[in-house]
């Protein structure tokens, strides 16, 4: 795994193996503009390295709002989908209020694309999950 973005907010790292993983470790809470930029500079990195599994550490993530869950799903969710990112592994946030937010902007989008999503507790089932062939 190498670190391949840093920011403050978060730290993108890339698993190379069979397929290509990203994993986007959130480090705090951000503000809409934050979680957007970093976001989007995540899609790129899927983009450029052909990234097949994305793995979302929202642990230390706190609430994310309604505007950017509306945001997340045409300008993140939709590409990974047309980029053929097969799984998707949640690491849930410790803020309980947040972990029910995130599923329940899965539940509503998952079903609409080819992702299989999971969540876990720990990276590094979330890393193993991710990382296996399929």
């Amino acid at each position: 795994m190498k670190q391949v973005f840093s920011t403050p907010s978060v730290t993108i790292y890339l698993h190379e193996g069979l397929h290509h993983t990203i994993e986007v470790q959130w480090l705090d809470f951000v503000n809409s503009e934050t979680l957007r930029s970093c976001l989007l500079e995540a899609l790129r990195l899927v983009r450029q390295h052909r990234v097949r599994a994305w793995i979302a550490d929202n642990r230390l993530l706190r609430a994310i709002r309604t505007k950017d869950f509306e945001w997340m799903d045409s300008h993140i969710m939709q590409p990974l989908d047309q980029l053929q990112v097969h799984r998707l592994a949640v690491i849930d946030s410790l803020d309980g209020m947040n972990q029910l937010g995130i599923k329940l902007f899965l539940s509503s989008i998952i079903p609409n694309t080819n992702i299989v999503t999971q969540t876990f507790t720990s990276a590094e089932t979330a890393r193993a999950w991710a990382t296996l062939p399929y």
